[in-house]
């Protein structure tokens, strides 16, 4: 019982410790819960070098919000909520980006483009990729989850908390400064990915 007590009072004293900024705090979270953690997304089917930069990302939020914290199992459950949480967005993202991959190809496979063709056809969605990143910020944002995870209007706002009319008033700006930044051939590739909304 006595060796519990002071097993707490140590777990305390490194929380106070992580809490001041002192990295022998943090570098008994990490012992602790590092391990664990990993484990714990093994078991959602992630690959190691996604656990690892979720792990340490979510660390990376823990000691940016160190002050926040007082005890032991709140640090327990922001690492492992937070775990989750990136998990299933990481999850969700993939979805996303094989649902387009998928999309792509079946789009490439009815109408049965020469690969030479194809390559074209993928250097161009790079190309549109690449200029959608120089937009403006929130525009890039909307744009990207248009174009890219392949969202609708309503869903991009619920994922930015933004209202549905922002997210069309940003298309519409984000379209006429691709329109400028794009060749025809490449503004028209993306008003068809755009066409459905």
């Amino acid at each position: 019982m006595k060796n519990k007590v002071n097993q707490e009072h140590n777990k305390q004293d490194f929380i106070e410790s992580f809490r001041e900024g002192e990295r022998e705090g943090l570098k008994f979270l990490y012992k602790t819960f590092y391990s664990p953690m990993c484990y714990f997304l093994e078991k959602m089917n992630l690959d190691k070098v996604i656990i690892e930069e979720i792990v340490q990302d979510v660390f990376l939020k823990l000691w940016e919000r160190r002050s926040d914290f007082n005890h032991f199992e709140s640090i327990r459950s922001f690492l492992y909520t937070s775990c989750r949480n990136a998990a299933l967005n990481r999850i969700q993202q993939h979805k996303r980006s094989q649902q387009l991959a998928n999309n792509y190809i079946t789009q490439l496979d009815l109408i049965d483009l020469p690969v030479s063709h194809q390559m074209i056809y993928l250097e161009t969605l790079r190309e549109i990729h690449d200029a959608i990143e120089t937009l403006p910020e929130q525009c890039r944002h909307v744009i990207y989850k248009l174009v890219v995870e392949d969202l609708s209007p309503q869903e991009v706002a619920i994922s930015l908390g933004i209202t549905t009319s922002t997210v069309y008033n940003q298309k519409k700006r984000g379209i006429e400064l691709l329109r400028q930044r794009l060749r025809p051939d490449q503004f028209f590739c993306l008003l068809l990915l755009l066409l459905y909304y």
